[in-house]
């Protein structure tokens, strides 16, 4: 899946995100607090695929001082809108990021947003460009899917598997779609050493199916 095809589906879905995508506030506070336990003391975070921004509030509230990146246009034009705004940067951050090293305390990856990398090697390069923004000793947490997801959703007529671990998403409304690529807990471990020491813990209750990664950056 190329960057290209990637920002046109969320592009596509931008102006419905927050409606038919979103959570609700009460679900939406309840993972951020989740979320902000697993954060360092308040320090400027990377907000990876920060999308419409549905998480800032939160950070903000903590004393935290996000960066949001995302690569779809129409998403930060939304974000850019809410009541505090916040730095935004319009890149694709499978790529180098445009940021100099130890720029951040931490780093955040949530709502699935690493469950579309380009390629088998592209979350081990984030991990070390990750590693490389954010300074010794700093945090990262990830949301996302497990591999289980797969079997909840298969009676979902939007996912299609494509493998044991992959599946194309179709929006029903623009007929847009996503590739995602899950990884197991070992996955998810090689994929952020030597950089990062994770600890994954599963979804709460009702959430099965999901994970959160919290991990270290080596020192």
């Amino acid at each position: 899946m190329s960057a290209d095809e990637a920002r046109r589906f969320f592009d596509a879905i931008a102006a419905r995100y927050d409606r038919e995508y979103g959570l609700s506030g009460d679900e939406s506070r309840r993972r951020m607090g989740r979320v902000l336990e697993a954060l360092p003391a308040p320090c400027r975070v990377l907000d990876l695929g920060v999308g419409t921004g549905r998480e800032l509030a939160s950070l903000l509230d903590a004393g935290y001082e996000p960066t949001g990146v995302d690569l779809s246009p129409a998403m930060l034009a939304r974000c850019a809108r809410r009541a505090r705004p916040v730095p935004l940067v319009t890149a694709d951050f499978w790529q180098p990021l445009p940021f100099e090293d130890a720029s951040f305390g931490a780093a955040i990856a949530l709502h699935g947003t690493l469950a579309h990398p380009p390629d088998d090697e592209a979350i081990p390069r984030l991990a070390r460009e990750l590693a490389r923004v954010v300074r010794a000793g700093g945090s990262l947490v990830v949301e996302v899917p497990s591999p289980t997801w797969l079997d909840r959703v298969a009676a979902d007529p939007r996912v299609r598997r494509t493998g044991l671990t992959t599946a194309t998403y179709e929006d029903p409304a623009t007929g847009a779609t996503i590739d995602a690529r899950l990884l197991d807990e070992a996955g998810w471990t090689a994929a952020l050493a030597p950089w990062w020491t994770a600890r994954i813990r599963p979804g709460a209750v009702g959430e099965e199916g999901e994970w959160l990664v919290a991990a270290v950056r080596a020192r």
